[in-house]
């Protein structure tokens, strides 16, 4: 049992919305990531000052954060992309939730995500499929919310 959210993602899963973006009643559970490729990015939102004269702040404004989770995903023999794409781009809404090595500690869940997806390859590697999901403003609440897996 570890205390940290860390590891390889022990789920990722991700779901298309419904009409009126609906939850997902179906989950696409993503096969093998590459490791160290699975990641959560946030961007601070930007801050606006209001400077006073000679120098002072006034006020300050803050916009909301963004957020975006990005994998790799390994192509092997007989795989069948996750989430279809035409030339990179993905024109439905998905959910997208990680399940932490460690089920009992917080993973998080977007419920709508704008994806898109690059496929790469090297003689290294072979081919990949590197998925980015990039949040939206929900129906309802936070963008990026905790999430815990059910046992």
């Amino acid at each position: 049992m570890s205390v940290l959210a860390w590891g390889k993602p022990k789920k990722l899963e991700a779901g298309k919305l419904g009409v009126s973006d609906a939850a997902p009643t179906d989950w696409i559970e993503f096969p093998e990531i590459v490791k160290d490729t699975a990641k959560l990015t946030t961007e601070q939102g930007s801050k606006t000052e209001a400077i006073a004269e000679g120098g002072g702040i006034v006020d300050v404004r803050v916009e909301k954060n963004k957020y975006s989770f990005e994998c790799e995903l390994f192509v092997k023999t007989g795989d069948e992309k996750p989430i279809e794409d035409e030339d990179g781009i993905v024109l439905d809404s998905y959910a997208v939730r990680l399940t932490p090595e460690d089920p009992k500690n917080e993973g998080f869940i977007m419920d709508k995500t704008s994806v898109s997806c690059v496929e790469t390859w090297t003689s290294a590697d072979g081919k990949r499929w590197k998925y980015t999901f990039s949040g939206l403003i929900p129906k309802t609440g936070k963008i990026l919310k905790a999430y815990f897996a059910t046992t």
